[in-house]
């Protein structure tokens, strides 16, 4: 991709992100922007939702319809609304966004709120691939993560939306957790193998400050496991998955062969979206920023302006180029000399220098056709290398 075609994409976004803050309970150890769902909530948040997609759409394309290739609709848990809700949801989606050149339309879900009735509307108003974040199959896990769903909703959601008409469909699983024996991960391992799903996100468990959770470590009350344990269990994940047939394309997902999540590989590649709802950020022309978190400032600045940005930053060359540095090593693929220089006018060897040291340690490879990642050895501590190039 040339400096021109880099240019022309950070112009005109290909993806969509519309963030839904609500869920029928919060969760142990999440921190995203997220609340418990009421239809009063709902029914304001929808308002400001259709306020901003439309004040944003038409100051990004005053002259045409916003057409993305990808749309994904994240949270919270967006299927924690009603029917008549996400009715409404999808209503103003269609109102305000050409569907037309969507080729993957993401929902996220989650097995306790997601029935028969909800998997056949997605579909019909153009759903074509949902996310289930299960999480665990075992109660035990489940109850300490703070998840509503059973372990048996678990195993039932995939069946369930495969019967309504879905062909790609992504599990969350995470591991690391506090008592987790490497049988016990093992046995989700099995069961999301045996599920036979296109995709699979797999996270180490993070202790998020704020959150009950880490309250619950700080309190001595549970124990997280040790950074060897964790790494073990994070290669047990790697291999297991990909026995199974799930390939690694990022450090935490992995998927069929023409199955990785194409909104997602988009953020890895540096390339604009539009980001709309509270904590929703956005990157278009060099510019990123970010919609306030809190659901009341969110609502409130939209009725007051039609827009909610709390914070705005335009990235310099050499600071876009380093950040897509930092998203390309995320990727098992690696970056490529000429092509990343090609694409970002620095050489990878003035903006990689810690690279050096990594790959006489062995936690950095250079592949057979010439890119540099990090290697199977530096997976598990990926995050503090990826840390040495910001």
């Amino acid at each position: 991709m040339s400096m021109l075609t880099v240019a022309k994409a950070q112009t005109f976004p290909e993806g969509l992100y519309v963030h839904v803050p609500f869920c029928a309970s919060l969760c142990r150890y999440c921190d995203f922007a997220s609340e418990i769902h009421t239809a009063a909530r709902a029914e304001r948040y929808l308002g400001a939702l259709e306020t901003e997609l439309s004040v944003r759409v038409a100051d990004l394309l005053p002259d045409e319809r916003f057409a993305p290739r990808t749309i994904y609709v994240g949270g919270g848990t967006p299927t924690a609304l009603s029917i008549a809700e996400l009715t409404r949801f999808f209503d103003i989606l269609r109102k305000h966004v050409d569907a037309s050149r969507v080729v993957e339309f993401t929902i996220e879900a989650n097995p306790g709120s997601t029935d028969e009735a909800k998997l056949e509307l997605l579909r019909r108003r153009g759903v074509n691939r949902i996310s289930l974040g299960v999480q665990s199959f075992q109660p035990r896990f489940l109850s300490l993560l703070g998840r509503v769903h059973s372990a048996e909703q678990g195993r039932e959601a995939v069946p369930l939306a495969r019967a309504a008409g879905f062909d790609n469909i992504s599990v969350d699983l995470i591991h690391g957790l506090p008592g987790q024996s490497p049988d016990d991960l093992r046995r989700d391992l099995d069961a999301v193998a045996a599920l036979q799903t296109e995709h699979v996100s797999a996270y180490g468990l993070a202790y998020e400050e704020g959150t009950p959770l880490h309250a619950a470590v700080q309190r001595g009350e549970i124990a997280p496991l040790t950074p060897e344990q964790e790494a073990a269990h994070y290669m047990t994940v790697m291999e297991t998955l990909e026995q199974a047939g799930l390939l690694q394309y990022e450090i935490s997902n992995y998927a069929r062969p023409g199955r990785e999540c194409r909104h997602n590989m988009m953020y890895w590649r540096n390339e604009a979206y539009l980001g709309v709802g509270a904590s929703a950020a956005s990157f278009i022309q060099w510019q990123r920023s970010t919609n306030h978190e809190d659901v009341d400032a969110y609502v409130e600045a939209v009725e007051a302006t039609g827009k909610a940005s709390a914070t705005s930053e335009v990235l310099t060359p050499e600071a876009r180029a380093r950040e897509a540095l930092v998203l390309e090593l995320r990727l098992r693929r690696g970056v490529e000399l000429a092509e990343f220089k090609n694409r970002w006018g620095l050489d990878f060897a003035a903006a990689c220098s810690p690279a050096h040291g990594f790959l006489r340690e062995g936690l950095m490879e250079r592949t057979e056709d010439g890119r540099y990642r990090i290697s199977r050895r530096g997976l598990p501590v990926a995050d503090g290398i990826l840390a040495e190039f910001v």
